[in-house]
């Protein structure tokens, strides 16, 4: 997917009114709306509980834990035909590559509701066009960012491979494959021996592939978010760590508390990720926004046995090459933001990349964090329907990394009033009232 890298440039405000605008949140969304906003020439803040900065870990935020793969093949949402047929499977099987936390259920019965609801096919193939939009502006709104922030460095362009492990499988993921085509991505298929040349130390457990070829990825999200947030820092941003809290209106435009102090603005930008929701609700937007709990086991000395991330369908999860090692990340596991991370989850992927990759090694550290999923695997971008002076973006699901350029910059066009450089109109906070379901 060859595309023309977007110019940015403080010029491109268009002589729009400078405001000072707070950015919650510090996750690659956050981040690279802040960098945008900056380009168009406001003033801004950061406000984060774990900012990667200094000798902040980061590992609060979900795009630290992640599979570090820009996927422009995933058009596919996660819902689709026949999904609810396996929910069942899901309550009683923890180690399901989709699982559901049957505690949580019934506080995940609205989302889950609208969530099947999307899976029909008419809501796909719309779900699936608005996806390829966005898609189709996502490096192009990376580019600049990477090149702000020093970090092209970090980039490796070696596509993405979908194994099969039969026939059969093979098959049944012709419905999302035909969707992808359909949709402009470019995928090869390969069979047994092209996959082994490309990945030789893969256990030979595969009867088929597909090379999705426009996919890259970052060797470091921690380093990538640690060059955005020092970009941002050097063109006069500030970073606030603390929890933003209690978004109100106050005289001047907008309040919000920052661990008991209180902070005024001129906008705010909600892009805090799964935690998002609280903060729509408290200023009187409900959204019908929830979390896939998502997991990810390190293998230190298995970072050169694959050369691109390799995605076993049916386990869910991608091994993907970093500059520390592999990582292997993924799984959807629905149980909420209170409850303690599930060994059994980090088990089961460090038990099959012993089987798939026979030569990983020990595993390493494992990690839980929070995707903000929202049931049409569609993320929100646009402005509060009942505050002035606020822009949410979130609910990105397993797309932060591949969207936080395009959303960046669509939130900076809608802060400084200017035209959206693509329709957001399936993007409105409140889509769901169409169904008519309360949130």
């Amino acid at each position: 997917m060859e595309t023309t890298p977007a110019t940015i440039s403080p010029a491109a405000a268009g002589g729009a009114h400078r405001r000072h605008v707070t950015v919650i949140g510090a996750g690659l969304v956050g981040l690279a709306s802040a960098l945008w906003l900056q380009e168009l020439g406001h003033e801004v803040t950061i406000v984060d509980p774990s900012p990667p900065i200094g000798n902040d870990p980061w590992q609060q935020a979900a795009s630290y834990g992640n599979a570090c793969t820009f996927a422009p093949h995933g058009v596919v949402p996660v819902s689709t035909p026949g999904l609810v047929w396996q929910v069942p499977g899901m309550l009683l099987d923890p180690a399901s590559p989709l699982a559901i936390n049957w505690r949580y259920l019934p506080r995940l019965a609205p989302w889950l509701r609208a969530f099947l609801r999307a899976g029909r096919e008419a809501e796909v193939q719309r779900i699936a066009s608005t996806l390829a939009t966005l898609f189709s502006h996502a490096d192009t709104d990376w580019q600049p960012l990477f090149q702000l922030a020093g970090a092209s460095h970090l980039l490796r362009r070696k596509g993405c491979l979908y194994l099969y492990k039969s026939e059969a499988e093979y098959k049944a993921g012709e419905y999302d494959n035909r969707l992808r085509v359909q949709h402009g991505v470019r995928l090869t298929r390969l069979d047994a021996a092209q996959v082994h040349a490309l990945e030789p130390n893969l256990a030979p457990l595969y009867h088929a592939g597909v090379l999705h070829e426009d996919a890259y990825t970052i060797d470091s999200p921690q380093q990538m978010g640690e060059a955005l947030a020092g970009a941002f820092q050097a063109k006069g941003g500030t970073v606030i760590k603390g929890a933003a809290t209690d978004p109100m209106r106050s005289r001047t435009g907008m309040e919000i508390t920052v661990d008991g102090v209180k902070h005024t603005t001129e906008h705010i930008v909600v892009a805090a990720g799964a935690f998002s929701g609280r903060l729509a609700r408290q200023l009187g937007d409900p959204i019908l926004l929830d979390t896939e709990r998502g997991y990810h086991v390190m293998f230190p000395d298995a970072g050169k046995l694959v050369q691109r991330p390799v995605c076993f369908v049916q386990h869910g999860f991608y091994m993907t090459p970093m500059a520390d090692g592999l990582r292997a990340a993924g799984t959807v596991e629905f149980g909420g933001l209170s409850a303690a991370p599930n060994p059994v989850r980090s088990d089961v992927i460090r038990t099959q990349v012993g089987h798939l990759l026979p030569n990983a090694g020990a595993s390493g550290k494992t990690w839980m964090g929070f995707r903000p999923s929202m049931p049409d695997s569609l993320p929100v971008i646009g402005n509060s329907p009942s505050t002035p002076y606020v822009t949410y973006a979130f609910g990105h699901g397993h797309l932060g990394l591949t969207l936080a350029g395009v959303t960046g910059r669509l939130v900076a066009e809608l802060v400084s009033g200017k035209a959206a450089h693509i329709d957001i109109t399936q993007l409105r906070l409140n889509r769901f009232s169409r169904w008519g379901g309360k949130i």
